[in-house]
């Protein structure tokens, strides 16, 4: 009788304690450190299993061309193809156009136009507040740029692949969060996400930014040019800093509407603005020590690709960058280029400038750095270091030497930089050489640094730096991150050599500090042998030129001060002002 008490007993026991245990351990999932609203940041529950990465194909399927584009409606109301007062005014004048201190028209397919303050601006509403102004006049505070980017996107809907989706509405849907509430995956890999065929352009701001009328035309001449001009290719969006903004903008729907209502943005930006703070990088990336902007600039960027993915790529630009033609032609300029660059010696032809002067067009270019690296490559596949498990493919020859220039001709790039590359390890004068962190090489490193920090990324390179640096605290700075991330994944980089001028027209001297030698004076083909090279306070595109600021005031008619020449590149004709097609950068407020 005693073993059948005993038998009932273990009986019920199990009967009690497996429900128990089972409802035990579904409170613990949900209310526990796994879930994902109340996990901590910092509790080893809320990585998922690691699996090895998947790499691309060696032999991928180039995208067709997209459709003709659908014309939009511009801020005026009706088609920009039929609105004479939204339209540029390009010129063509009868003087001989500058030649570029480095870079080329040519070579990346550029017009050589020139444009007058008001052909360029114009449009969107320079002058308007004199008697002369003889287009249309628009009230600014009653556009909604966020509206007219997806009204643009939906009239060209079928001409993308049906993954593309219109940018939502920004004051009613916030993505944004802290790590330890976010209801999306925290990595995301390429192969989950299928082209969209869409590129965010995203402007960094910040709150106390003092904006100038000249700020609001370039944000419209950009929303204009890129994405309504081109059928919706391009959504530009506004990313802001909120700066040492002390209430807790993610906590609620109220806060951040607060947040953003205390910004002082004009109205007509509201929509596509995306606020983000230090504490929402603090939360992604705790092990990452520093987060402002000359370290980690492109921090915000990986967050907003892994919480937007519906853009393939991201350009990230600055207010204080100008475009004094078309900047969608630009930058389209700029990605076709890149698309038809073969990935052989794409890093190698990234370490030099192409100068007209100096070497000659493109292909002599070309053909100098392949001669420089006996026709192999000083990085062929991925740059292997301990700390990487690279996702790009395999080349299709063990040897580059052994391959046409075909691979990768008719892929996008995963990084497009602006400005020349530079191997960290020749720059001994770089302030940020010794600046690295969670590599097992430490300085020893292999990486390269593309200044200024201005570029499109792909958002396979953006979700990949963001899983080094949220998994495995790997850091470099800002303008070395895209570049050598790329490089050790196998990632395409590309440089369209866009036209840079000096403030010089003449200047042998100073430009052959620059050259020094070119490819041929290269003992391994990877950029000059000495990396110092003059100050570059006097370029139209660099990271702390002076220069920009004294062009547009120049352009504009202002006085300039009495120690400052009129830019040799202000060209007057008629008694206009014209200047030529380019990209500026900085473009710094002194007035």
């Amino acid at each position: 009788m005693s073993g059948l008490v005993k038998f009932r007993r273990i009986i019920f026991t199990r009967q009690v304690l497996i429900p128990v245990a089972v409802v035990y351990l579904f409170l613990f999932l949900t209310l526990g450190p796994w879930s994902p609203r109340w996990a901590s940041s910092f509790s080893p529950f809320t990585e998922p299993p690691k699996k090895g990465p998947v790499r691309q194909p060696t032999n991928f399927k180039p995208l067709p061309p997209l459709q003709d584009r659908v014309p939009c409606y511009g801020p005026r109301g009706q088609f920009l193809s039929r609105s004479p007062d939204d339209e540029l005014k390009e010129e063509r004048l009868d003087v001989a156009y500058p030649q570029p201190f480095w870079g080329s028209y040519a070579t990346i397919g550029l017009d050589q136009t020139w444009m007058t303050i008001d052909g360029r601006y114009g449009p969107y509403g320079y002058g308007e507040e004199d008697k002369s102004y003889n287009r249309s006049k628009v009230d600014w505070n009653k556009i909604n740029w966020g509206k007219l980017q997806n009204q643009c996107f939906e009239r060209n809907r079928h001409r993308f692949p049906t993954s593309a989706t219109p940018f939502d509405n920004t004051l009613q849907m916030v993505r944004f969060g802290y790590r330890n509430v976010t209801r999306i995956p925290e990595t995301r890999q390429w192969h989950e996400f299928k082209n969209t065929r869409r590129t965010a352009i995203v402007v960094r701001a910040w709150r106390g930014y003092d904006w100038k009328a000249e700020d609001l035309q370039n944000l419209r001449s950009l929303i204009v040019e890129t994405s309504l001009r081109t059928g919706g290719e391009y959504q530009v969006v506004l990313l802001v800093d909120m700066k040492d903004y002390q209430p807790y903008i993610f906590a609620s729907d109220e806060n951040y509407e607060k947040a953003l209502s205390e910004l002082g943005l004009p109205a007509e930006f509201r929509e596509i603005a995306v606020l983000w703070d230090d504490r929402l990088l603090e939360s992604w990336y705790p092990d990452i020590a520093e987060h402002r902007t000359m370290w980690q600039v492109y921090q915000p960027v990986q967050l907003f690709s892994l919480h937007y993915p519906e853009f393939d790529h991201i350009w990230q630009v600055e207010l204080d960058m100008r475009f004094t033609g078309d900047a969608g032609k630009f930058l389209d300029s700029m990605s076709d280029f890149a698309r038809k660059e073969p990935r052989k010696q794409a890093f190698e032809r990234a370490m030099f400038q192409q100068m007209e002067n100096k070497i000659g067009d493109y292909k002599t270019f070309f053909d100098a750095v392949n001669r420089a690296n006996k026709g192999g490559a000083y990085i062929w596949g991925p740059l292997r270091i301990p700390d990487i498990d690279p996702i790009g493919p395999e080349p299709p020859t063990e040897l580059a030497n052994n391959e046409d220039f075909k691979w990768g001709v008719g892929e996008d790039a995963d990084v497009i930089v602006t400005s020349v590359c530079n191997n960290a390890q020749k720059a001994d004068a770089w302030v940020f050489k010794e600046w690295l962190g969670g590599f097992k090489d430490g300085t020893s490193t292999p990486r390269f640094f593309c200044p200024p920090a201005i570029t499109r990324t792909s958002r396979t390179l953006l979700l990949a730096v963001h899983e080094a640096q949220l998994v495995k605290a790997l850091r470099a700075p800002s303008e070395a991150t895209p570049s050598s991330f790329a490089l050790w994944h196998g990632l395409k980089l590309s440089f369209p050599q866009h036209p840079v001028f000096w403030k010089k027209e003449h200047d042998d001297e100073t430009q052959e500090g620059w050259w020094k030698g070119g490819p041929a004076n290269s003992t391994d083909g990877v950029g000059p042998n000495l990396w110092e090279h003059p100050r570059g306070m006097g370029l139209t595109f660099w990271w702390e030129s002076e220069w920009p600021r004294q062009i547009v005031d120049a352009w504009m008619g202002k006085e300039l001060p009495k120690d400052v020449a009129r830019p040799w590149l202000v060209v007057e004709k008629d008694g206009k002002r014209y200047i030529p097609n380019m990209m500026m950068h900085p473009m710094k407020h002194y007035h």
